[in-house]
């Protein structure tokens, strides 16, 4: 848990200070920053001044035009022929931008937030035990977060991609009482958070309190029984950014290329709507099977013991990735799996886009089966990661159970990395 700090102001002044050198290559370093964002923001919008999007309606049709209005009732796009079309935000499942501007590799920090937000390429600044303070090299700049909206911070994220991946999802899923500090020699540190500087972390353990070698340090994970983010009862927005960063937002407008908006925990942030690539709309017409329980779980064994499917992650604990692109929702799943899920009063429609992850290789073989009750309504021949995914959209009127089946292919279950992608019941 964290402790609550007794000191006095003058005391956490004195123990958030930087030493005087130090306080000017902080400054030196915002400066830089804040002058990088000004640029690529230019940049972004010289490049990319009206990015073309599609929206995915609820009902599997798809349009595309310029976004030029947005708002928590509605989003307005004007198509190729200059159409000006009004689209309830209820009607909507998503907006993807049509064409992205590349992402840059930057050594930097990342902020993990609980489900799914995320602050990606920041610097991390002074933290107490109440709040945080980052500076995004993106438009969003400056941000102060409240800690207990804090599942992990990555300090120094590594370099190999399935050590990054596998750290982050560490962060999200490793079960833990307390804070937990990743050292870069293998080695994890227990405590409760007190704070952290540019130069220590601070922790209370049992014997007292310590101060941890932040150069030392690669991650720390906050204890997420301790979180807590805002759940929203309205409709709301999540914007991700070319960054790679994510934030729900409760309030949203645009005028002339600028997004104001209100974030889930309480913070007004202003940028560009040139960074923006996705916007998910999040209403009750649409729930995400990555939300329910499955009603019964089965597993068939090829060889060897078999692994448990994954809520949002692949059966491997990594993002979903099909065609070039990456998926924050979906269920991960290994041949052969079968979920079972009650249709319940109001489902209309199932939909998903399924195919076998990039990560799989050449050998991963799967076949994907829908049905209802007991009768079939979508399947694959045997799909391997060259195979493009293939979109799913099932009547569910009148049906029971919704039954998803990854069954074996032509080898086993040898890489079956199966991917259903944005797994949702529309009603």
């Amino acid at each position: 848990m964290r402790v609550n700090s007794a000191m006095s102001a003058a005391q956490r002044c004195q123990r958030n200070a930087f030493p005087g050198s130090l306080a000017w290559c902080w400054l030196a370093i915002a400066c830089w920053l804040a002058m990088a964002c000004e640029v690529c923001s230019q940049d972004s919008q010289a490049i990319y001044p009206e990015p073309d999007f599609t929206a995915t309606r609820v009902d599997g049709r798809e349009i595309s035009g310029r976004v030029v209005g947005l708002s928590l009732e509605k989003m307005t796009l004007v198509d190729d022929a200059n159409h000006r079309l009004e689209l309830p935000l209820r009607s909507l499942v998503k907006l993807v931008r049509n064409h992205r501007p590349p992402l840059q590799a930057l050594e930097a920090s990342h902020v993990l937030l609980p489900e799914g937000d995320r602050l990606m390429r920041v610097v991390v600044g002074s933290t107490t035990n109440t709040s945080i303070d980052v500076q995004c090299y993106s438009a969003l700049g400056k941000l102060q977060l409240p800690l207990d909206c804090v599942l992990g911070l990555m300090l120094m994220p590594p370099s190999d991609t399935v050590a990054f991946d596998r750290l982050w999802d560490q962060l999200l899923t490793d079960p833990r009482s307390t804070e937990v500090v990743w050292l870069s020699n293998g080695d994890r540190v227990t405590g409760s958070f007190l704070g952290m500087d540019d130069r220590f972390i601070k922790l209370q353990l049992a014997g007292g309190a310590v101060q941890l070698d932040r150069s030392g340090a690669i991650a720390i994970g906050f204890d997420p029984a301790l979180v807590d983010y805002p759940i929203q009862q309205t409709d709301f927005l999540e914007f991700s950014f070319v960054d790679g960063s994510r934030l729900g937002v409760v309030e949203a407008a645009l005028e002339r290329g600028q997004v104001t908006a209100q974030t889930r925990f309480g913070q007004s942030i202003q940028f560009p709507f040139a960074d923006v690539i996705r916007i998910d709309v999040i209403t009750p017409v649409v729930t995400y099977l990555s939300e329910r329980e499955p009603a019964g779980v089965q597993y068939v064994p090829y060889v060897g013991p078999t692994r448990p499917f994954r809520r949002n992650r692949t059966v491997d604990g990594r993002t979903f990735q099909l065609a070039g692109q990456t998926y924050d929702r979906g269920l991960g799943t290994q041949s052969r799996t079968l979920l079972a899920y009650r249709v319940e009063p109001g489902d209309q429609r199932f939909q998903a886009l399924v195919g076998v992850d990039e990560r799989a290789g050449p050998l991963g073989s799967v076949v994907f089966r829908v049905l209802t009750d007991s009768t079939t309504r979508f399947s694959t021949p045997p799909m391997t990661a060259r195979d493009a995914p293939r979109a799913v959209d099932v009547d569910l009127s009148g049906a029971r159970l919704l039954i998803l089946i990854t069954e074996f292919g032509e080898r086993g279950d040898v890489r079956d990395l199966a991917d259903w992608v944005e797994a949702r019941i529309i009603r």
